[in-house]
């Protein structure tokens, strides 16, 4: 027997005092610096952590050796 589980979506939001220009620029560009690195699927720490800002790039983590392992794709 399987029981079936919807999940309730999550919503939440954060008021920036910052031009929307700014503050996106800094959610894309410094995305590692407040992402937590124990939030890691590699096998080895993380180099970095990318986020192609643009429709269908990638959010992905780079490990120190190189591999990469990605998490999200940018849609908007």
């Amino acid at each position: 027997m399987s029981i079936r589980v919807s999940a309730a979506p999550i919503k939440q939001s954060i008021v920036v005092e910052a031009p929307i220009e700014r503050a996106f620029k800094v959610f894309t560009e410094d995305f590692g610096s407040f992402k937590p690195r124990e939030h890691n699927l590699l096998s080895v720490p993380i180099a970095e952590t990318v986020f192609e800002p643009r429709v269908g790039g990638h959010i992905y983590d780079r490990g120190v050796d190189g591999s990469e392992c990605r998490c999200a794709c940018v849609g908007f």
